[in-house]
């Protein structure tokens, strides 16, 4: 694949990844300045962190490191990072982010199969289009040869509504250049979300249900269920509060009945994504729509790549994520025209990116 990569782009081809088209459709001004341009942006922490933690998990499935490794890791670039001023956008937000992931590196479970990780996949889409891109993980199914799974590790808060279909894109978008250049067949296509995991407990008819939580509190996301526990086991007003904000404190049930402790369960949180028909139709025409708005823009007129529309909602984009955030005028000129509604504070904080 990767010398089918060189051979590609000695001939002048179209390629495209599923990062650059999606960087078009969320700004089109930020694509002009990283890929017309090549403008090289600034990283933000959630890029650099999800970078060494899907590295370190890399790692970790090749038998290079051990999670020891990847904690001392871990906490390593934390404070690099903080030394070299990346921060999370606040300490609460920050704090969240690392009891999450804390949690997922303390409790880790090696899924026990054999896996190809970081798989290139090169693949025509249309005639004359070339997509690119990095498989995380590719395992075997459970349905035996020629079936495989694909896994792809995220650090991100979980999807939903418009930003699932975002995110189903580029599994879809693995599962069909894998097939369409290898032997293999896809089974399930799905998404390890480190952030999160799984509650579990057997009902009555004896299923079992699982409850989403984030990581960092699931003891407090559940607490409604723990109440109702205590109460059935006759635990008296006070002490029940008493042992409830202890667990939540701790994020643990250690300190609960022994009944209550051996009732739930944690699981690793992986999400399946459905490739139905439909989605891979969707997916076609998203890819080449896109492409197809790309190539007709006139690349020496800055003024034809739109930016986003900034607004309240989506401005955490532009103030923390954006490559460009420093040195968009657009960006810039949102601050100052909307400097009169934020509070000292987070006028300060806001213009303090730029320096």
């Amino acid at each position: 694949m990767k010398e089918k990569l060189d051979e590609l782009k000695k001939q002048g081809a179209k390629i495209y990844s599923f990062s650059k088209l999606g960087t078009f459709n969320n700004c089109q001004y930020e694509y002009y300045k990283s890929y017309i341009n090549k403008e090289k942006g600034i990283e933000n922490v959630y890029t650099l962190m999800g970078s060494q933690l899907h590295d370190g998990i890399e790692a970790i499935y090749s038998n290079e490191k051990t999670i020891d490794n990847l904690r001392d890791d871990y906490s390593n670039k934390l404070v690099e990072l903080d030394l070299l001023g990346v921060k999370f956008p606040n300490e609460k937000i920050g704090d969240s982010w690392k009891a999450d992931i804390g949690h997922f590196l303390n409790n880790f479970n090696k899924i026990d199969k054999k896996m190809l990780l970081e798989k290139l996949i090169v693949f025509e889409i249309d005639d004359g289009i070339w997509m690119q891109g990095y498989i995380d993980s590719i395992s075997p199914s459970d349905h035996g040869k020629p079936f495989v799974n694909i896994i792809d590790w995220k650090t991100s808060s979980k999807f939903s509504g418009k930003k699932l279909q975002e995110a189903g894109r580029q599994l879809l978008m693995y599962k069909y250049g894998l097939e369409k250049t290898t032997n293999h067949k896809v089974d399930k296509i799905m998404w390890f979300m480190l952030k999160y995991v799984y509650v579990c407990h057997k009902l009555k008819n004896g299923k079992t249900k699982q409850k989403m939580c984030n990581r960092g509190k699931w003891v407090k996301e559940i607490k409604k269920s723990l109440e109702k526990d205590l109460h059935n086991l006759g635990i008296e007003e006070f002490e029940l509060e008493l042992l409830l904000d202890k667990a939540i404190e701790e994020n643990k049930l250690t300190y609960l009945p022994t009944e209550i402790q051996s009732k739930y369960w944690l699981e690793d949180c992986v999400v399946e994504y459905k490739a139905t028909e439909d989605n891979l139709n969707e997916l076609k025409d998203y890819v080449l729509k896109t492409i197809n708005e790309i190539e007709s823009k006139n690349k020496k007129n800055e003024d034809e790549w739109e930016p986003v529309e900034i607004d309240k909602y989506n401005s955490f984009y532009c103030s923390v994520l954006c490559g460009h955030r420093k040195t968009c005028k657009f960006y810039k000129q949102y601050l100052e025209e909307n400097a009169d509604g934020f509070d000292k504070k987070d006028k300060k904080d806001e213009f303090d990116i730029f320096g």
